[in-house]
C-alpha cells in the first residue's frame, strides 16, 4: 500500500514540483494551499507524515503542526521554511526538537528525510 503524505505550502508551483516528485516515488500525495484545507484533508485521510510550509497567509505552519499534534501526535511532520534565519522562526525551530528542511529544497534530500521519518 502507498504512503500518504500531505504536503503544504502556500506556493501552487511548489506544491505541484512535489506532488510530481512524490508521486514518481510511489506515494499517494494530498496538497494543500492553506492550514485549514489541510485540515480537512488530514482528518480524512490520516496520513503517514507531512511536510509543511511555515510562512503562509492567515494561519501559519507551527498552528497546523499543534492542530495535528492533538488530532494524532503520532503522524510525522516536517518543516519547509525559507525563513531559518529570520530571528522568531529559529527561536521556535530550536525550542523543541522540530524536523525542518531549509527552501530552497533538494528533492533527494527532502526525501531521505521523509523516508527516515517514516522508518522511526
Amino acid at each position: 500500500m502507498k504512503q500518504k503524505i500531505v504536503i503544504v505550502d502556500d506556493d501552487k508551483l511548489v506544491l505541484d514540483l512535489y506532488s510530481d516528485f512524490f508521486k514518481q516515488h510511489d506515494f499517494k500525495v494530498h496538497v494543500a494551499t492553506s492550514v485549514d484545507a489541510a485540515l480537512k484533508i488530514i482528518r480524512q485521510e490520516t496520513p503517514d507524515i507531512i511536510l509543511s510550509d511555515i510562512v503562509m497567509p492567515v494561519k501559519n505552519g507551527f498552528v497546523l503542526y499543534e492542530e495535528v499534534k492533538l488530532f494524532d501526535p503520532d503522524i510525522p511532520f516536517i518543516f519547509m521554511t525559507g525563513f531559518e534565519h529570520d530571528k522568531k522562526i529559529a527561536r521556535k525551530l530550536k525550542k523543541v526538537d522540530y524536523k525542518w528542511i531549509s527552501k530552497p529544497v533538494k528533492l533527494e534530500e527532502l526525501l531521505n528525510l521523509v523516508l527516515s521519518q517514516l522508518k522511526n
